[in-house]
């Protein structure tokens, strides 16, 4: 099960816990994944509002992660209501 994540600094949370949980540095997960450390400390900081995405994909790899994309309902008990049959 994932977690959602709409906000770079969620995502850059997400990537150092997942790090961290690794017990590599900073430096270690940069090199695994061909990106920079500065690169790296911005996009954990959630600083870096247009991070490239291939760059993201290359870290998540390298931490064994994956990137799930969902749809969110506009009106969610609406949408349940419409499952279940409800006018």
């Amino acid at each position: 099960m994932g977690i959602p994540l709409s906000t770079p600094a969620q995502i850059g949370a997400a990537i150092r816990g997942a790090r961290m949980r690794q017990g590599w540095t900073q430096r270690e997960l940069a090199e695994r994944a061909g990106v920079s450390r500065r690169w790296l400390i911005t996009v954990e900081s959630g600083a870096s509002e247009r991070a490239e995405l291939g760059k993201v994909l290359d870290t998540l790899d390298a931490l064994d992660a994956r990137l799930e994309m969902s749809t969110v309902p506009s009106d969610p008990l609406a949408e349940l209501l419409t499952e279940l049959g409800e006018p």
